[in-house]
């Protein structure tokens, strides 16, 4: 190729247009948080989520997004759908605020699950044997959308890894925890009993990291156990800028 032909090549590179990917449109994402709980959730009526048993709240679909750090401690129920957890090994570290699955709309849940605050929560779960050929321990579970069944699944595909992976996952740091989030005062999915951390030694958290600026980026656990999760519809802490490396939760809605 002569220099001309080549400095044309140049141009045409430059001048295309750079790919994007499309931004999914927030009615595309209440579809998918309503598919995404079948057996709570009825549709969607303008800017309303419809509850099957006729429960009405509103989406907040209609207001534009704000700072992650007034949404984290006020998701709205779109709030908590305008962060796409991406399945798959990542490519480097999450950017900034960008922690799917941190921002929550906490009604949603406790309608959900129930309040881990009132005694009635309680008999919605289930003992899991977490890791049984490996280091038992009984975890309480929530049964809601089947998270116990899906939990002893994704237990079934860790007992299948090579020994090596043992470590990070026994013992676990536990399941469920009527706790608040250190950081917003809202209930964790923990509260819930639809989330489970694995072994402390071997995990990383952000909070630990005591950044003043930047949150530097740390993770200790092999792809291999997230993948393992996330065929679950778990989405792993680690994948959030604000890490918790140690940190699985059932979102499908999250998943595109």
């Amino acid at each position: 190729m002569n220099r001309r032909a080549a400095a044309l090549c140049a141009l045409a590179v430059l001048a295309a247009p750079r790919v994007v990917r499309a931004q999914v449109p927030m009615r595309e994402r209440l579809t998918r948080l309503v598919a995404a709980y079948p057996d709570h959730l009825a549709g969607i009526d303008d800017d309303t989520l419809i509850w099957t048993d006729g429960t009405r709240m509103p989406t907040g679909a209609d207001h534009p997004a704000r700072p992650f750090d007034i949404m984290l401690k006020d998701a709205t129920i779109a709030d908590q759908l305008r962060q796409d957890y991406s399945s798959g090994r990542p490519d480097g570290p999450p950017p900034r605020d960008h922690s799917p699955g941190r921002l929550r709309h906490t009604a949603l849940f406790v309608k959900m699950y129930g309040d881990c605050r009132r005694a009635a929560a309680a008999g919605r779960h289930r003992f899991v044997t977490w890791m049984p050929r490996t280091r038992p321990q009984d975890l309480p579970v929530t049964a809601v959308n089947d998270v116990a069944g899906r939990l002893d699944r994704v237990i079934g595909g860790l007992e299948g890894l090579p020994d090596r992976f043992r470590a990070y996952l026994v013992p676990s740091a536990g399941t469920f925890n009527c706790r608040t989030v250190a950081d917003t005062g809202l209930l964790s999915m923990h509260a819930f009993a639809a989330a489970i951390d694995l072994n402390v030694q071997h995990s990383d958290y952000w909070r630990w990291a005591r950044s003043r600026g930047d949150i530097p980026y740390r993770n200790r656990i092999p792809y291999e156990i997230v993948e393992v999760f996330e065929a679950e519809k778990f989405i792993w802490g680690g994948k959030w800028y604000h890490y918790d490396t140690m940190h699985f939760e059932y979102r499908p809605e999250l998943f595109g």
